[in-house]
């Protein structure tokens, strides 16, 4: 059996890649790449057992000649190395927000086009088990028409320094420590709404649409541990279809757990919401009287016989698994460039939005031939049965 032979670029966040393609009967890790001591030495303890080599610079990775690279980097230079691998003959898997400005996103296009290699955003969010059920019951027509959709990325993230040895701490923390030896990461001053794949994509994946035009406003900057980006962004989009999205994104509130997700259908006829933090639907369709309120439906990150250990409820290993197949039967990916455009462009365009307080802007369509419908769902497929539902009993 042909395996793919992967590169890993960047072992931080890339560290749950390295582990869920070494699970990967189809794949092989043939290298791992970092600048930061810290992290090679990690990554050799697995990539050592399985022959593969840790290096300091991109270029020594791709040396190695991997099939495919995936690209888990500072997030301000993913575009850069995206399109450095397809250059040099890789396949590539690349983590989010896969792109840090429009002109990114085109010269990320191009290179996919003029390469004629894959390209994957890795939107792991879109691989929650819940969003096949809220696909189906949309398609059923059993909340109506949906008009407004909205979800929210709740997120603290005060360590936004880090040291010349790699490891991360808050400013209060380096102030504490008398240090001066401390830089900004990439998402330091990053505007929160350009991090919002985690909640547009998969709402546009159940809606099968795409966003036409945006408002945005930013909240003010009084986050002492990030204080050069806003506290949170808000921004309302408007898809080809007439619904209307909101999404929220803070990385500056503090939060039990450290993050949430939540997530709301609003129909004509019914509506349905998942947060993460319950790990169960709320559902209430045409069929159900109010008197009944609300139905708990027990579906959540993973479906029940899957193993969620791979990190995110199990998404990050079918980000994995779905790349691998998709590369090694040469067809598109279920989150290919084109996709991952409309993923990612809503956000650099309402951050724009904002700074112009809150202008209506429009978002371009940046396919060759106009968007017609997603292929997502191609790949993914929707489940033939579904938990029996229950009266919802609030806590």
């Amino acid at each position: 059996m042909k395996k793919l032979r992967v590169g890993i670029l960047g072992l931080r966040r890339g560290m749950t890649h390295l582990r869920n393609f070494l699970m990967l009967e189809q794949a092989e890790v043939i290298g791992g790449c970092d600048r930061f001591e810290a992290n090679r030495e990690r990554a050799e303890e697995l990539l050592a057992p399985a022959g593969g080599q840790v290096v300091p610079e991109f270029e020594d990775l791709l040396e190695m000649e991997p099939d495919a690279v995936v690209v888990a980097s500072n997030g301000k230079c993913q575009v850069e190395h995206a399109c450095q691998a397809m250059e040099a003959g890789c396949h590539v898997l690349s983590e989010v927000p896969g792109a840090n400005s429009e002109g990114e996103l085109i010269r990320l296009r191009d290179t996919v086009e003029r390469t004629g290699k894959t390209y994957m955003l890795g939107e792991n969010s879109c691989f929650l088990d819940f969003l096949r059920y809220w696909r189906k019951w949309v398609i059923a027509g059993r909340f109506g028409a949906i008009s407004i959709a909205e979800g929210e990325y709740l997120h603290y993230l005060p360590e936004s320094l880090y040291a010349p040895d790699g490891s991360r701490l808050s400013p209060t923390e380096a102030k504490a420590q008398g240090r001066t030896d401390c830089k900004p990461i990439w998402r330091a001053d990053q505007p929160p709404i350009q991090y919002l794949t985690h909640d547009l994509g998969p709402l546009l994946e159940v809606l099968d649409d795409r966003v036409v035009s945006v408002t945005c406003r930013s909240a003010p900057w009084r986050c002492v541990e990030a204080p050069l980006r806003s506290d949170g962004q808000i921004a309302l989009f408007h898809t080809a279809k007439g619904t209307l999205i909101k999404i929220t994104v803070t990385l500056s509130t503090r939060q039990p757990g450290n993050g949430a997700h939540r997530y709301r259908l609003l129909g004509t006829e019914g509506s349905a919401e998942w947060f993460s933090y319950e790990g169960f639907c709320r559902r209430f369709d045409r069929d159900r009287d109010e008197e009944e309120g609300w139905e708990r439906v027990d579906i959540g990150l993973a479906a029940r016989d899957e193993d969620t250990s791979s990190g995110h409820g199990g998404t990050d290993l079918k980000n994995a698994r779905y790349f691998t197949e998709a590369v090694l039967a040469g067809k598109s990916p279920p989150i290919d460039v084109y996709r991952g455009i409309e993923f990612a462009l809503p956000g650099i365009i309402a951050n724009r939005s904002a700074e112009m307080g809150g202008a209506q802007l429009a978002v371009p369509d940046l396919r060759r031939e106009p968007f017609s419908t997603t292929t997502f769902w191609d790949t993914v497929s929707l489940p033939d049965a579904e938990p029996a539902g229950q009266p919802y009993r609030p806590s």
